[in-house]
């Protein structure tokens, strides 16, 4: 086979061009102030933990940021930390949660709760709905104040009583509650310590089966929608 002609191959013009038309994309009127090559070469993609950076082939150069694949309109690099959270949680024991099955459980959700944040408590209430749906709901202790802080205190109290569903009740319902097993081993700090790995900040923080993280607040109807619509999506990818 002839080589191909040089005036058939891509120039630097060309790619200047393809990107421009890219970035116009993204949003009217924007434009390219500036397209300049960088000497990366091959990427290596690191996870640690639930952590996704990028190394060049010769360990000279790092990249921290988010890999959109533009075609398919996909986060790669958001896709890969859900894997991480993922692995993480699955070592973590259900009987470090404090947990509200679903009768009929249809999905799983995780959450890191505050006892004392406003739309933490806020989902508490609606526990009844989340189950209705079929959603069961698996706490884990994010006090965010951190460690001595009132709030620590009162889910080493939650986490330490018989009836952990009962007292953690109580508790976003602000009542007082009192540490009934005098040598208990909670699991606060390592959760609180599991949060920070996650990168959270706020609170409630929820964990989906496909390892999404979704910050904030979601109605009962609006989150199981959401848990439906990654079912579909993980179902096509796997076919």
């Amino acid at each position: 086979m002839a080589p191909a002609d040089a005036a058939d191959q891509p120039t630097a013009s060309d790619d200047h061009a393809a990107i421009k038309k890219l970035v116009s994309t993204f949003s009217p009127g924007l434009q390219a102030d500036a397209i300049e090559a960088v000497p990366l070469g091959q990427l290596y993609e690191v996870r640690v933990g639930a952590d996704v950076f990028y190394v060049t082939q010769d360990a000279k150069f790092m990249l921290q940021g988010d890999l959109v694949d533009i075609d398919k309109r996909a986060n790669i690099t958001d896709k890969k930390r859900s894997v991480g959270r993922l692995d993480i949680l699955g070592k973590v024991n259900e009987r470090d949660m404090i947990i509200f099955p679903a009768e009929k459980p249809l999905h799983t959700v995780t959450v890191f709760t505050d006892i004392d944040c406003g739309y933490c408590r806020k989902l508490h209430a609606e526990m009844t709905q989340y189950n209705n749906k079929g959603i069961t709901i698996r706490y884990v202790a994010f006090p965010r104040a951190g460690e001595g802080s009132e709030s620590y205190f009162k889910a080493v109290s939650a986490w330490c009583s018989k009836d952990r569903q009962a007292a953690l009740t109580a508790a976003k319902a602000g009542k007082p509650i009192s540490k009934e097993i005098a040598d208990c081993k909670d699991p606060v700090s390592a959760e609180l310590e599991l949060a920070r790995t996650f990168g959270l900040s706020g609170t409630p923080s929820l964990i989906l089966e496909d390892g999404t993280l979704v910050p904030g607040y979601v109605p009962a109807d609006q989150l199981f929608e959401m848990l439906e619509k990654a079912k579909r999506e993980a179902t096509v990818s796997g076919s």
